[in-house]
């Protein structure tokens, strides 16, 4: 076991900085290079014959060791999680404090847990605006009630989410919003790269900088998960479920074969929309 110590910032993003013995990142080596010495073809030796000596010069210590890092670290990590018994919900991310050959090294793993929520005074605020929005109106008939009727949920939802993420009191740590600012960047170069524009040439088009792309992508994304995390605190405690026969009916009910076979592999993100969907319910009916 590495020997670690655990720091938890104010925003509750949570660094652990471990000490990785020298024995344990040589035996890890050891391992990488045995492996490497029955596929690695060398000059003047069978295959899987050529000693480990002439194997690490033909691959380079280099290449060894990012094998190394890669083999050591999701094992030190999960370690570090059972013995601080932690449940984080982000991949970490691993900063390289000191990797020195011959000497121990230094590795910094940064996470987060579910953030804590309080919900304050919700069902009040909620109630507030759904007693507004049951009082009578002259009904229409045909296309044009259904239509009134769909803008009215729109607009109510609208109004819920907007009072959920103003009465709720939620520290997001920082590696969340990073994280999803930096997908949301990846998605943006790859739509200008089949574009055939770099980023900046994008962002001129639209009279924007990276930097205020980055401050609307921070704001999306701390709304986002406030709203996420508010909404599964509020099923969770109103004990809102869905159960296999429902997600197996829409998957059976779509169409679509290619959106039926992704459905079905993503069960889970099905899962979490459908209660996301079965929670606004509960609260459009307070």
């Amino acid at each position: 076991m590495s020997s670690s110590s655990l720091k938890k910032l104010s925003d509750n993003t949570i660094e652990i900085l471990a000490k990785v013995p020298l024995g344990k990142i040589e035996k890890e080596y050891g391992q990488v290079l045995a492996q490497l010495q029955k596929t690695t073809e060398v000059a003047g030796f069978r295959k899987g014959k050529a000693p480990q000596s002439q194997v690490e010069k033909t691959v380079g210590k280099e290449k060894i060791y990012n094998e190394t890092i890669k083999g050591l670290l999701p094992k030190i990590y999960s370690q570090l999680i059972q013995k601080h018994q932690l449940h984080p919900i982000i991949n970490p991310k691993i900063e390289l404090i000191s990797a020195q050959e011959g000497k121990d090294w230094q590795i910094k793993f940064i996470v987060c847990e579910t953030p804590e929520v309080n919900l304050g005074n919700y069902k009040e605020e909620i109630k507030k605006i759904t007693a507004k929005d049951k009082i009578w109106t002259p009904a229409k008939g045909g296309q044009a009630k259904k239509q009134d009727e769909a803008n009215k949920e729109v607009k109510e939802t609208q109004k819920i989410i907007k009072a959920l993420l103003k009465n709720a009191k939620i520290t997001i740590p920082q590696i969340l919003i990073e994280n999803e600012i930096n997908q949301k960047l990846s998605s943006l170069i790859e739509k200008t790269e089949k574009l055939g524009l770099t980023l900046d040439q994008y962002l001129n088009s639209l009279g924007k900088t990276v930097e205020q792309i980055k401050k609307e992508y921070q704001k999306e994304s701390h709304d986002n998960w406030c709203l996420e995390l508010t909404l599964n605190k509020i099923a969770d405690q109103e004990k809102i479920t869905i159960d296999k026969d429902e997600i197996d009916k829409i998957i059976t009910n779509t169409k679509d074969k290619k959106e039926k076979e992704r459905l079905t592999h993503q069960r889970y993100i099905l899962a979490s929309v459908l209660r996301r969907q079965k929670t606004l319910e509960f609260l459009q009916n307070l």
